[in-house]
């Protein structure tokens, strides 16, 4: 996860306060458990952050002054004394865009500063080239900046989720070979230049982890695994609700567990393939949600050829990580998930006639652009909480 200097290209709605930071560390502490628990109290800032009550009094003045916080009407009951007012965050105060470079398409999120998902717009496109795809997010970006009726000065950054690996620290990325343009050049720069916001890229699986942690059934989980299936098979890894980033960016290459000449990659190029084969043809892996019937011949040939890849996986990220869930997202449609779940078999030794805890295995929350919803939560997390 790279990005430049932040400051560089911060909009005019936004003020820049001691050590050139956004927010200062104590209150990002107090703005991250109002985000993670939608609504508090006072009361439970001060038990949560062990920050003396008057503190937080003071600190809370000024971000409800500076609108990124706001008091709610409805009185919150504590236990343990008087109900308190509601402390929600604003989330008129900022929206972030999150843009997906697919193999085929492009994608753009447009997401409040509360984590909600204001609105997405998706193009499949023949040419990838990095001037067709700024143009083409431009004019993404454009009609929804129009309309939702975005204040333009309230841009906060810019997230990219794209299908490749960082192939070193510098952020350059080793891009699928149907982005060629877009290998080993600074992404970062040429998209924060062109839309004048600071910018941060991201490998498309841990884009979508990362998503699935704030507006997905991840949110219910401080430790996941996501399972990115489509045109390839990735995934991302959520800790404590972080993104796990590892040394280059390249944590949760979920992919290279599985040796290609020995296991089936789960992948929805194989599904074309095989459903092709049976007479079978679908739109793109865009509109498989809507399109998909478990019915289809060729679909049980899928899971059977991709089963021992699952299990594999799902096993390997169970031992190493001890994760509460593992889901199984990306461009999968629902219903395939769901066939898959009950299949999947996670190898634990028994001990005294038991096994230790096992994750959930879990269908993804975000049933449509997972990348570019993903890719819009990035700046929050890196700015703000």
């Amino acid at each position: 996860m790279f990005s430049i200097d932040n400051s560089q290209y911060l909009r005019s709605g936004f003020t820049l306060g001691k050590g050139s930071k956004l927010f200062q560390d104590i209150e990002r502490d107090i703005i991250k458990i109002v985000f993670w628990e939608r609504r508090v109290t006072q009361s439970q800032l001060v038990a949560a952050t062990k920050i003396p009550q008057q503190t937080v009094s003071r600190l809370l003045k000024g971000l409800t002054q500076a609108k990124v916080l706001r008091q709610t009407e409805e009185m919150i009951p504590n236990p343990k004394g008087k109900p308190g007012f509601g402390i929600e965050l604003n989330p008129e105060y900022a929206y972030t865009f999150g843009v997906s470079i697919l193999l085929d398409a492009i994608g753009v999120a447009v997401m409040d500063f509360a984590g909600n998902v204001i609105a997405t717009k998706l193009r499949e496109m023949d040419d990838m080239s990095i001037a067709h795809v700024l143009e083409t997010t431009q004019t993404l970006v454009t009609e929804l900046t129009d309309e939702c009726k975005l204040d333009e000065s309230r841009a906060l950054g810019m997230g990219v989720g794209i299908s490749g690996f960082f192939s070193s620290m510098d952020g350059k990325m080793n891009t699928h070979h149907m982005l060629e343009e877009w290998s080993q050049v600074d992404i970062v720069q040429i998209v924060s230049s062109h839309f004048t916001l600071p910018t941060w890229v991201v490998n498309d699986g841990t884009g979508a982890a990362a998503g699935e942690g704030v507006t997905g059934v991840g949110r219910q989980y401080k430790n996941f695994v996501y399972l990115f299936v489509s045109s390839a098979f990735g995934g991302g890894v959520v800790n404590n609700a972080e993104v796990l980033r590892g040394s280059y960016g390249n944590a949760g290459e979920l992919g290279d567990m599985l040796p290609t000449k020995i296991y089936a990659h789960p992948n929805l190029e194989l599904l074309k393939r095989i459903l092709k084969k049976n007479g079978v043809n679908f739109s793109s892996i865009y509109n498989l949600h809507e399109e998909f019937d478990p019915d289809w011949p060729g679909v049980e040939e899928w899971i059977f050829k991709v089963q021992d890849s699952f299990d594999l996986v799902a096993t390997c990220c169970s031992a190493l990580l001890d994760a509460e869930a593992i889901i199984l997202g990306g461009h999968i449609p629902k219903e395939l998930a769901e066939m898959v779940i009950p299949r999947i078999d996670v190898y634990a030794q028994f001990r005294r006639g038991a096994k230790r805890p096992m994750p959930k295995i879990v269908v993804s929350g975000v049933d449509k652009h997972p990348v570019s919803i993903g890719a819009a939560t990035i700046p929050l997390r890196e700015l703000c909480l």
